[in-house]
């Protein structure tokens, strides 16, 4: 069973074929549920027509307003990304 994901993109028009990319994605079908909506920072090639990845479903968001994009992508993950390590500033005011 493919898993599902989503993405927020501010123009799903201009996504690329057939290239990887880096982009956030949303687990949509986790195996363990309480993990659902987890995020990740993956590489990826994502493709307009689902069946060509053969592999999982991306559904896009549009940046504003979160409006579905009305067909699914199809992307083939290659590797995730290390989590960031942000370290907190502390400023003096």
């Amino acid at each position: 069973m493919p898993g599902e994901y989503d993405a927020w993109v501010d123009n799903p028009e201009a996504i690329l074929e057939g290239q990887e990319v880096d982009i956030t994605i949303r687990e949509l079908t986790p195996g363990d549920r309480r993990k659902k909506y987890k995020s990740r920072y993956v590489r990826a090639v994502l493709f307009r027509n689902p069946d060509r990845s053969k592999d999982d479903i991306l559904w896009v968001r549009y940046q504003r307003g979160s409006h579905l994009y009305p067909e699914p992508f199809g992307i083939r993950i290659i590797k995730d990304h290390p989590t960031l390590q942000v370290k907190p500033t502390l400023s003096k005011t």
